[in-house]
């Protein structure tokens, strides 16, 4: 492994325009060799770059990287007198700063570092008056900015107000897909609205916090988003109860959890004698009460299937023969034809990895892809009667774990404002890292899981 980190520091010095470098499968002691030899003297270069380390991902790819990678390299850099900010950009005067970020579309988890540049003196950005921030660089916001080209986020912050009403239902059938867009809808108001807030006391905005202003068209454009998402939130669950069964769990949960709270507040009221209170409670519990009874007369929906499940379920079909082949040749030389038959099997079975991971949603959580996942995998299972080892993806791959991974996602095309057609049909090859979050056990995604009304859905 040694060379192979020589390599990868040798190849971050040499980088003249910001890169990425995946930190999958080096171990703490490697990490910190690489940081300390890539970033331990100056860059020769005249503009800043963003060099961004991906440290972590999601449950499905989490396992190629060390526990605490992204510790790993932020002490290497703070032992290098590099400073965390995360306000910074790429910008001159935030040389030797870096920022711990989680790209909420690829669902990565990242350190960006903007090394120290020689041609500036010293090589360390000039400070702020209160320590510890480069001059110029933006506040820490909700959404990280810049905005990642070509990532889900990017695509549904930049869509017109009519193509984002056009694409919502198709870009995010599910309830859950529904209510992840919502958050990050609610997270870019949040953004905005401290852009709004900085202006107003006199202070300048950077040049990524001019172009996420700009380009998103400001907080009205993006309430208007989220208002129209939310009628079809509203419309999935009253007109029809289009939901599975683990949603209308989730949301009778909630909803059964708001009713204690009611109660407990109701009792609190009756005892302090506080009529108009306890009315004005007695009327929203009942709403919630309806409420339950409405999701408990729904009849869960079957998962919708995958994007690419007539593609799996051929390729499965093929791969049986293959399969029952490899049962029966155990123990004894192989014929020519019989080798060039098995020869394939693998290709095959890493197709139906790439595929089963390239028809995860936008926004699909990872335990609600999982669960059309177990469903595709079961009816192919059952398809195949038997013939012994089930077609899904081989060896206890997780989907989408190829090297093409999402790549048949660059199907829909979106138009958006400054011609991002073209680049937005290259979507799923820009974020071949699939979308994962689990809503329980903490994280950015575990809030945006949880519904904060009742009435918001």
């Amino acid at each position: 492994m040694t060379n192979a980190v020589s390599g990868l520091a040798a190849s971050i010095r040499a980088a003249t325009d910001s890169e990425t470098f995946d930190l999958a499968g080096h171990d703490a002691i490697n990490i910190k060799q690489t940081i300390n030899d890539a970033f331990n003297q100056p860059f020769q270069l005249d503009t800043m770059i963003r060099i961004t380390f991906v440290v972590g991902a999601g449950k499905l790819s989490r396992q190629k990287y060390d526990a605490k990678a992204g510790l790993h390299v932020t002490k290497a850099l703070q032992e290098l007198d590099f400073s965390e900010d995360k306000g910074a950009s790429c910008m001159n005067e935030c040389a030797g700063c870096y920022k711990t970020q989680h790209d909420t579309g690829k669902n990565v988890f990242t350190v960006v570092v903007f090394p120290k540049l020689a041609n500036r003196g010293d090589g360390d950005g000039p400070r702020d008056s209160h320590g510890g921030g480069c001059a110029g660089s933006s506040e820490e916001y909700p959404l990280p900015i810049p905005l990642v080209e070509g990532t889900p986020v990017h695509t549904i912050l930049l869509a017109s107000e009519e193509t984002f009403q056009k694409m919502a239902p198709s870009m995010c059938p599910t309830w859950s897909e529904k209510k992840m867009c919502s958050e990050v809808l609610k997270l870019a108001v949040e953004t905005l609205q401290s852009m709004d807030n900085k202006l107003m006391t006199g202070t300048p905005l950077s040049d990524e916090e001019n172009a996420f202003y700009n380009e998103t068209g400001g907080s009205a454009s993006i309430t208007t988003k989220a208002e129209r998402l939310k009628k079809l939130m509203q419309q999935q669950v009253e007109n029809g109860g289009q939901l599975m069964q683990h949603e209308i769990d989730r949301l009778l949960q909630q909803v059964e959890e708001k009713i204690d709270a009611f109660d407990a507040d109701i009792d609190a009221a009756t005892k302090m004698s506080q009529e108009k209170k306890v009315a004005k409670l007695t009327a929203q519990r009942e709403k919630a009460v309806a409420r339950k009874q409405m999701l408990e007369g729904h009849t869960a929906q079957s998962p919708p299937k995958l994007k690419h499940d007539a593609q799996i379920a051929k390729l499965s079909k093929e791969l049986q023969p293959l399969l029952k082949l490899e049962a029966t040749v155990k123990g004894r030389l192989l014929s020519m034809k019989e080798t060039k038959q098995l020869a394939v099997k693998d290709e095959m079975l890493e197709e139906i990895s790439e595929l089963e991971g390239a028809s995860r949603g936008w926004f699909e959580d990872e335990d609600d892809f999982e669960v059309r996942l177990e469903a595709s995998r079961k009816k192919r299972t059952a398809a195949g009667k038997g013939g012994g080892k089930s077609a899904s993806g081989g060896k206890g791959k997780k989907a989408g774990t190829g090297s093409s991974s999402r790549s048949a996602n660059a199907n829909t095309t979106w138009l958006t404002p400054g011609g991002l057609a073209a680049k937005q049909a290259s979507l799923g090859k820009k974020t071949a890292a699939a979308k994962k979050s689990k809503p329980r056990g903490g994280g950015v995604f575990s809030a945006m899981m949880m519904d904060s009304d009742s009435d918001s859905d």
